[in-house]
């Protein structure tokens, strides 16, 4: 399976033949286009809909709805961006973390004199503790916009 940054690439293919289907419905080309970017791009569901049912488009909301369900299905998911930002900072604040620690672990190995002690410390101690909620976070789902 082709990945990018841990996420699987869309295949063109399940989005040919959705458009091929709805094409034999009677669904105007340039509707399909758009939510096939729209989706591609991960707008949110409620945006997209809104402009497939607004008058120019002149979809229903019945038919538009199936639709975009099988093109989430198609694309991979319809929160599959969402939780990014949670796990890059969550590894930014593990990797920043670690050099305090490394620190740390490097002076009293050696019996070194660690100056500022309490303040490498609380670094290494709430980057780790941030990076592990931020993660956390990410997997429950909580840097899902709610609107």
């Amino acid at each position: 399976m082709n990945l990018i940054l841990g996420y699987p690439i869309p295949n063109m293919k399940k989005f040919a033949a959705l458009q091929t289907k709805y094409l034999a419905q009677g669904v105007r080309e340039d509707n399909i286009e758009y939510a096939i970017s729209a989706v591609k791009d991960g707008s949110k569901r409620e945006h997209i809909l809104e402009n497939l049912v607004a008058d120019y488009r002149g979809m229903n909301t019945i038919e538009a709805n199936r639709m975009l369900n099988e093109m989430f299905a198609a694309n991979g998911g319809e929160f599959k961006k969402e939780n990014r930002d949670g796990y890059l900072y969550g590894i930014a604040l593990l990797l920043i973390g670690l050099v305090p620690a490394f620190y740390i672990f490097c002076l009293y190995t050696y019996r070194g004199v660690l100056d500022y002690s309490w303040e490498v410390w609380a670094l290494a101690v709430s980057c780790f503790l941030g990076g592990i909620s931020c993660i956390a976070m990410a997997i429950l789902g909580k840097y899902r916009d709610s609107d």
